[in-house]
């Protein structure tokens, strides 16, 4: 099978919304020291991308 046709297999992770673009495979809060979001709960991502283009928090979908 060609890479180009391989789709992004999406595994759990949490992504930081205070702008320094942290990634973990577990939830936990933002340790960047520098972030806007600094100690705030990190929030799970839905990306089906492997970039977080199309990223919508899951907490909120219906």
């Amino acid at each position: 099978m060609d890479d180009r046709e391989q789709k992004f297999k999406p595994e759990e992770h949490y992504i930081c919304l205070g702008g320094c673009r942290g990634v973990s495979k577990k939830p936990g809060v933002c340790q960047t020291p520098d972030c806007v979001d600094h100690g705030h709960e990190m929030v799970r991502c839905s990306c089906t991308d492997g970039r977080h283009n199309n990223f919508e928090p899951l907490e909120l979908k219906l």
